[in-house]
């Protein structure tokens, strides 16, 4: 279940997670995707903007339920965590080593 607004804001956890997901979605496909169809359609600008960041919000609206209502149900949270580090660094390390992806370090 949701908890109750009790009207305190934690803004830690709301910086830090805005930070990490602006760092995270910088240069990624859809930010390239948003940024060729605001060249495409200038007159358009705030449309896209708007397009973009309502579609931002949705999917982590999505990705929030998931997470809270699903996941964190039957996994305990340093159990998530180690999940995480773990996969970070393995498609980290495939990414360096050229395994998966198009970036090739020489």
């Amino acid at each position: 279940m949701l908890q109750k607004w009790r009207g305190t804001t934690n803004w830690r956890l709301f910086l830090s997670t805005l930070g990490v997901v602006f760092l995270s979605e910088m240069g990624d496909k859809t930010q390239i995707t948003t940024l060729l169809l605001a060249g495409a359609k200038p007159m358009y600008v705030f449309w896209v903007a708007l397009g973009s960041a309502m579609a931002l919000i949705c999917t982590s609206f999505f990705e929030v339920i998931i997470g809270s209502h699903v996941i964190a149900r039957f996994l305990k949270p340093n159990t998530i965590n180690l999940i995480s580090a773990l996969t970070f660094t393995v498609l980290g390390l495939l990414l360096i080593f050229g395994l998966i992806g198009n970036i090739k370090i020489t």
